[in-house]
């Protein structure tokens, strides 16, 4: 199995060629660059591994929540390069990625949406390991707006994401009823978006459902509620 996961949906550009069970993975902070370097690393790891697009059994991608341009470049590259030879694509969220990391029963998946605020889900880890149930939806949030846990969650709880890492204290305010253990994000995102496709391919070429998971509609904020938050602030 040879799967193409792309990763832009934060400043960091992170690609993997998976080869059954060993990954190519190129990984850098790329800034704002993603549009410009993408197509000559794709190049390049194929390239490496002695391999064209056609070889290709699916392209998949880290789907969002994340930066909007990160998300739109990783998503119409993948369009891209299966479309000509109907190559199956496989989104993966964002969230979803992170939670792989965790490792535990319940996972609390936060990634920092900027703004002041915090992109979140809660995953249970299915039986095999692999998949996770969603809990509840992706949703944008502020640090003093952090959700109830649902009822079933009363240990194995694990927070990652940069999300918390920004937010500590909220967090640990939030949920100090409960012992939760928290974790760092790991490197190789792209390598992750890999691992979960493989458990998804789909059987044929498809663009039915194959989006963006933009979660929050706006890029910015407005001059006026630049100026609103500031004067909260003081």
């Amino acid at each position: 199995m040879k799967i193409l996961a792309i990763d832009t949906s934060t400043s960091i550009f992170s690609l993997c060629l998976k080869i059954n069970n060993h990954d190519e993975i190129i990984e850098y902070e790329a800034g704002v660059t993603h549009s410009k370097i993408i197509l000559q690393e794709i190049k390049s790891i194929l390239k490496k591994c002695d391999l064209v697009i056609s070889d290709l059994d699916t392209i998949a991608f880290s789907s969002g929540p994340g930066s909007f341009t990160g998300i739109r470049i990783a998503s119409g590259v993948a369009y891209g390069l299966a479309f000509p030879y109907k190559i199956p694509i496989v989104p993966v969220s964002s969230l979803e990625v992170i939670a792989s990391m965790a490792g535990s029963k319940y996972i609390m998946s936060t990634i920092d949406a900027r703004m002041d605020q915090i992109y979140l889900q809660i995953f249970r880890t299915k039986a095999n390991k692999k998949n996770f149930s969603p809990l509840t939806k992706p949703q944008v949030l502020g640090p003093s707006e952090l959700p109830k846990l649902p009822q079933e969650i009363q240990n194995n709880l694990t927070i990652i994401g940069t999300g918390y890492e920004l937010y500590k204290e909220q967090f640990n305010d939030a949920y100090h009823k409960i012992d939760f253990l928290a974790v760092n994000v790991q490197r190789g995102l792209s390598a992750y978006v890999a691992n979960l496709a493989d458990c998804n391919i789909p059987k044929e070429f498809s663009l039915k459902e194959i989006f963006p998971q933009y979660v929050r509609n706006r890029v910015a904020y407005t001059i006026e509620e630049r100026k609103l938050n500031e004067n909260h602030r003081k």
